[in-house]
């Protein structure tokens, strides 16, 4: 077994990492469903934001995973924040049309073209799933390890094309894999003759302006519930952080992962027993 600390490790160096068999079959069959739902609903529409507004009782669960939530504050501290969560479904092309093709090269929401080879704590991160195994018909994930860590830039003319450093990973359905915003990745052209699902969940740190807006009514009650609790983390997932201001001007003189740690800590012991 791995534990969070050595996960950590191989983040730092890999930008990324994968956490086997999260969510099962009969969630993950949910989720399906609530996308066939939506799409009928939205003429056709494959593409879903603000998700947890639309199935809060059916999302609040991936988006608070305690153990996915434990390793990102020790990658991010205790401010980790849900930037938007989404569920999509890529349809399928003709083998012809994707030969020789990626999905598009990218880093995510809130990175940078890194400057120096030192490792820097993300802006954010995503958590994405995907609801089927990803063989070479659905598409393997592409990613270009370590490029977290270096000014690797890719021209207009190639973001469509395999990259010579890349490295192909066929997920199964269900694992979940948390990179960092600073990765270059892609997906693969789906040729399955089915859709492909993706699950994202997208964190920020909680200073940082949020996707999803967070203000409807059943995220409302979520966030209310947090309260009542005293639940600071679930509070932050919401855009509520209410130790904003001490901990983001500490002094700065002690490691960082230690402090955080302590303010993690902290944060368990303030929740209320029901």
């Amino acid at each position: 077994m791995t534990t969070l600390d050595e996960r950590l490790e191989a983040y730092k160096t890999d930008g990324f990492t994968i956490f086997e068999s999260v969510f099962d079959e009969t969630q993950m069959q949910l989720w399906k469903e609530k996308h066939k739902e939506l799409s009928a609903a939205n003429n056709g529409q494959t593409w879903f934001g603000n998700t947890l507004e639309l199935a809060p009782d059916l999302m609040w669960h991936a988006v608070s995973n305690p153990t996915i939530l434990e390793f990102l504050e020790k990658v991010m501290g205790p401010f980790v924040q849900l930037d938007n969560l989404t569920l999509a479904a890529f349809p399928s092309i003709k083998t012809d049309d994707a030969e020789g093709k990626v999905s598009g090269w990218h880093r995510d929401r809130w990175a940078h073209v890194p400057f120096t080879d030192a490792y820097h704590r993300p802006n954010a991160i995503n958590a994405i799933s995907y609801l089927q195994d990803l063989t070479d018909a659905f598409g393997p994930l592409r990613v270009i390890v370590g490029s977290h860590l270096r000014p690797l830039t890719i021209a207009d003319a190639d973001r469509s094309k395999p990259h010579p450093d890349e490295t192909l990973i066929h997920m199964k359905a269900g694992d979940v894999v948390i990179t960092h915003n600073g990765l270059v990745h892609s997906g693969t052209p789906n040729t399955s003759g089915e859709l492909r699902y993706f699950f994202s969940i997208y964190y920020n740190l909680t200073w940082l302006k949020h996707t999803d807006h967070h203000s409807g009514p059943h995220t409302q009650r979520l966030l209310a519930e947090a309260k009542e609790a005293n639940n600071h983390q679930h509070m932050r997932l919401l855009g509520v952080d209410e130790q904003l201001q001490p901990r983001c001007n500490s002094g700065f003189l002690q490691c960082d992962e230690e402090r955080w740690e302590a303010w993690v800590a902290a944060d368990r012991a303030a929740i209320k027993e029901e």
